[in-house]
């Protein structure tokens, strides 16, 4: 989404914090299955699927989003915080769950400097283990549909692999499915789409991969450390990085 249309979203369409119980659950269980930072917040009739972006956006020169949205909203936003845009006329949350964190792990990795031939394998890998973290929550008890969770899942990373990329699917109904990402037809797919992809066993795909801190991270930490990961997990050569300094720990609402 361009700037331009983030503005729109926010301006025009208006965004909300919301108030059902359900989306607190939606929080907590989002930041187990990725510790990072986040605020979710419901947005009109232009968004139609979950969206996440940083807080430190640009809008426009100097106008970073987390400043426009504590202008609009009674909410205090720390930096480097995860926004999170669901579609407000979205009623099955464990769906909209899936769509947001693979739409989170899309924008990890064009924050991470992973090598661009290894970024396919990067997000298969990291699909399966959000999957699996899914699995885990609902084993635990968590109000959790794990089909649910995989179509939206599916529908975030179809929008990734196959409507962005121009690619076309021997199968169209393959993201449909809640197994989509056992079947031999999507990495023989992504081995088309992709000729860097290695194909990783899904059996080897460990949970784990996406715990990298047992409380919410800053994003840009989070975003480190899970390059750090995926480099080790891949045998890519590890990057030097500078630290970032923060201007400041948060940004207050004075209304």
């Amino acid at each position: 989404m361009r700037s331009g249309e983030v503005l729109s979203l926010i301006w025009q369409d208006g965004v909300t914090l919301p108030i059902h119980d359900g989306y607190r659950a939606f929080e907590t269980m989002f930041s187990r299955i990725l510790p990072v930072r986040a605020v979710c917040l419901l947005a009109g009739a232009s968004c139609t699927r979950p969206l996440a972006m940083s807080d430190e956006l640009e809008l426009a020169p100097a106008l970073p989003l987390g400043d426009v949205l504590v202008e609009e909203l009674p909410v205090d936003l720390p930096y480097g915080t995860l926004v999170l845009f669901l579609p407000e006329r979205g009623t099955d949350l464990s769906s909209l769950l899936g769509a947001a964190v693979g739409d989170a792990l899309q924008l990890m990795l064009n924050q991470a400097g992973l090598p661009m031939e290894r970024e396919t394998d990067a997000l298969y890998l990291v699909a399966h283990a959000a999957m699996r973290r899914a699995a885990g929550l609902r084993a635990q008890g968590c109000a959790l549909e794990t089909e649910a969770f995989a179509l939206g899942l599916g529908q975030s990373l179809e929008r990734h692999w196959v409507v962005e990329q121009g690619g076309r699917l021997p199968d169209p109904t393959l993201f449909s499915r809640p197994d989509f990402l056992w079947q031999p037809s999507l990495r023989g797919y992504l081995s088309r789409l992709d000729p860097g992809f290695t194909a990783p066993d899904p059996r080897m795909v460990n949970g784990d991969l996406l715990r990298v801190a047992d409380t919410p991270l800053v994003l840009p930490e989070w975003v480190h450390r899970m390059e750090a990961v995926l480099r080790a997990a891949l045998g890519a050569p590890e990057r030097q990085i500078a630290t970032l300094q923060s201007r400041l720990a948060a940004r207050f609402n004075l209304q």
